[in-house]
């Protein structure tokens, strides 16, 4: 080592010290766009797995993020835990680095007891950005339908044809479930030309009136929605085989969402029920595991 080089600890203890952005030579780092693009993505989804981080912004190369994750934390832009052993190293954005992130969003709470239910989401909405699609997390959505006209200007920056300015809160993004009660989806895609559809990622069976009244909402506002679940939660959902071969409706048929009866009436116009896969091998395993002690 050179006279006078810094070692490695003592670069990280004046990132520590000094908490320096990565734009300043004396922060003792310097953030690229694949940094500035996690912050973005850890603010959205709320949290993300290395893994995750290392699909979305460094290729897939899981050493890379470990770094890049490493270099933030040490600058107070990043929090990260590897309390939760099937998860492994979690990220989310400190409020610093969620002002940098400049989603106009909050740095989100740290995970709990609902982490499987955020990477699960996280990875699907990642797995549809890679494809080139627009995303919006419920963050976003209750974020934008909070401020008085800016649901509808964000549609209508994204081409989203006729769009009701006027539109009571919760209307455009969400969708009213009863007098005064709104459901916000977990995940909303943006068709430029077209409209909207929501995403549903339901890991756990909801109870069958619950579920009813968020089925009933959609097919109100004719509002497209994918259901993504797991195995209980897709035979709630479309119904099975009973014992004598027949098929049982489930709860999207009791409310006239998709066609009675077929080995796999998961289809209709306004419904799409598919079984949840992840990337993340931790979260597709965490998820079946979830699923089989229900």
């Amino acid at each position: 080592m050179k006279p006078g080089a810094e070692t490695y600890r003592e670069r990280a203890e004046r990132r520590r010290r000094v908490r320096g952005t990565g734009e300043a030579r004396g922060d003792g780092w310097q953030r690229t766009e694949a940094d500035e693009h996690l912050l973005r993505l850890a603010t959205r989804y709320s949290t993300l797995t290395l893994h995750q981080a290392a699909a979305a912004c460094w290729g897939g190369r899981v050493e890379a993020a470990r770094l890049r994750v490493r270099l933030m934390a040490e600058a107070g832009l990043l929090h990260r835990s590897a309390e939760v052993r099937w998860a492994g190293t979690v990220v989310w954005t400190s409020e610093r680095g969620a002002q940098i992130a400049g989603t106009g969003l909050s740095a989100p709470n740290r995970p709990g007891e609902r982490l499987l239910h955020r990477l699960a989401l996280a990875d699907v909405g990642l797995r549809q950005e890679a494809k080139g699609h627009i995303m919006l997390t419920e963050r976003e959505v209750r974020t934008a339908e909070a401020t008085p006209g800016r649901a509808a200007e964000l549609l209508a920056d994204h081409g989203v044809p006729g769009v009701h300015e006027g539109a009571p809160r919760g209307h455009l993004l969400a969708v009213p479930a009863g007098a005064r009660a709104v459901h916000w989806p977990d995940l909303v895609l943006v068709l430029p030309g077209k409209g909207i559809g929501a995403v549903e990622v339901e890991l756990t069976p909801k109870s069958p009136s619950a579920l009813r009244q968020i089925l009933r909402a959609y097919g109100q506002a004719r509002r497209r929605v994918a259901y993504l679940g797991t195995e209980p939660v897709v035979r709630q959902l479309q119904g099975r085989p009973g014992p004598d071969g027949r098929w049982i409706d489930g709860v999207a048929q009791d409310v006239g969402l998709l066609p009675p009866g077929g080995p796999d009436p998961g289809t209709s116009e306004l419904l799409r029920v598919r079984p949840f896969t992840a990337d993340d091998p931790a979260v597709d395993r965490q998820a079946a595991r979830h699923a089989q002690r229900r």
